[in-house]
């Protein structure tokens, strides 16, 4: 028979699709946190050996590094040269003889101060300087605080002279004004003249130099004449005003508002020359803040004197009553004016009244006749006459009479000539209040 050979397949697997059950949920829950375990073990062993590698890569360089450096020809001829004959011998003499240390240390002290002697001074500023703080100018002098701002420091320098030194901070914008001629330069971390030289500017020999500390850089003013203002507080009491109020009874107040003390802020101007101030002006001042304290005053009374007359009448406006202003300042309320007829009348002689009235009062000046009916007895009243060129005053009702009816009032006059000389006339009748008991 014939035999035939036959070459075999490699045949894929065939990866079935797990299926999903409760029981292969449970094993995968099961197995995360032990999957999860080994993923952190490996991760962290990579990470560890990175680092063990890195280090070991660096120190294996650091020490490569050094021994080339110690086997390089700079450090050879410093090792030549510590051991050379003459240093071995200036050591074992500074060891061994005192007299060469002590040669040595002067040797050395000597050259340090010769060094410093001819090291060049550092540059200092001559002039005037004036600083403008918050709290105004100042002259610099021995006296004044060493400060630090952003840009500026002023510093005392060594020595015994003890002047200031102007640092000016680097990279900042500085402004300098000077004559006519305004300059912006950034500092580089230099003293103020050799900043000042840069830019160019030669001081004269009256000349000031300002220097602003008020706002966020540095201004500088350079002049023989500077100006500045100073400002001084004077406290002020307070005025009081006083109204009058006629409906006030007479020799009473009251108080409407409180007054206030407060204070003017006064300008000044001071002219400084070489850093004294020569002369000031007055520039003017401020409001004055105190609050005048108000005052109501009565005027109000219920009689005046014989003389005096009424100066302005002015009515309510529902045009009952109203108040009478007289030229002594006084003031009276009336609740009624009447236009009446008036005579005269006296007491005692031929065809004179009794000396007694009807409600049994004693006659006298301001004894005035009515009819009770139209105007009560005891009523007072300031009678003139109608255009007001003769005035009778103050009177009242406390008598009566047979001829005296209606708008008629019968004024009372010391004598018979008085009586004539006041015959019969039309007068106005103001009706006045009475005194509140």
């Amino acid at each position: 028979m014939e035999r035939i050979e036959t070459t075999g397949r490699r045949v894929a697997p065939v990866h079935r699709r797990p299926r999903l059950t409760p029981v292969s949920v449970c094993q995968a829950i099961h197995d995360a946190p032990y999957r999860l375990a080994r993923l952190v073990r490996r991760g962290v062993h990579a990470v560890g050996y990175w680092v063990a590698w890195t280090w070991d890569a660096v120190v294996t360089d650091q020490k490569q590094m050094h021994h080339e450096f110690l086997r390089s020809r700079f450090v050879g001829r410093c090792r030549a040269l510590c051991h050379a004959p003459v240093l071995v011998g200036f050591a074992a003499a500074m060891r061994d003889n005192w007299l060469v240390r002590l040669t040595a240390m002067t040797a050395l002290t000597a050259a340090i101060f010769v060094g410093i002697s001819l090291a060049p001074a550092a540059p200092t500023l001559d002039a005037i300087c004036i600083l403008v703080t918050g709290s105004g100018p100042q002259v610099v002098s021995q006296n004044t605080a060493e400060l630090d701002r952003d840009y500026l420091s002023l510093r005392r320098s060594l020595g015994g002279s003890h002047t200031m030194q102007y640092i000016l901070q680097p990279g900042r914008t500085v402004t300098v004004h000077h004559n006519d001629r305004t300059v912006t330069a950034v500092s580089q971390g230099e003293r103020l003249p050799v900043f000042l030289d840069r830019c160019g500017i030669r001081l004269g020999s009256d000349e000031m130099v300002e220097l602003d500390l008020t706002g966020d850089e540095l201004s500088l003013r350079i002049s023989s004449t500077l100006t500045y203002q100073h400002f001084v507080t004077v406290e002020t009491d307070y005025a009081v005003e006083r109204t009058p109020d006629p409906l006030m009874d007479k020799g009473t107040e009251t108080v409407i508002r409180k007054g206030v003390s407060g204070h003017i802020v006064e300008t000044y101007e001071d002219t400084v020359v070489r850093g004294e101030v020569v002369s000031t002006r007055y520039v003017g001042a401020s409001h004055d803040t105190s609050h005048a304290e108000l005052i109501r005053y009565g005027t109000r009374v219920y009689e005046v004197a014989r003389d005096d007359t009424i100066d302005r009448v002015v009515p309510n406006a529902d045009g009952e009553g109203g108040i009478l202003y007289f030229k002594s300042g006084d003031t009276m309320t009336y609740s009624k004016v009447m236009a009446c007829s008036s005579t005269a009348y006296y007491s005692g002689g031929d065809g004179g009244a009794a000396w007694t009235t009807a409600v049994g009062a004693s006659v006298g000046i301001g004894t005035i006749a009515v009819d009770p009916t139209v105007i009560p007895y005891y009523t007072k009243m300031f009678i003139q006459t109608t255009n007001g060129s003769r005035v009778y005053g103050m009177g009242t009702a406390l008598d009566c009479g047979g001829a005296i009816k209606g708008n008629i009032v019968d004024l009372w006059f010391p004598s018979y000539a008085d009586c004539r000389g006041w015959g019969r006339r039309a007068v106005t009748v103001y009706i006045l209040d009475k005194k509140a008991s």
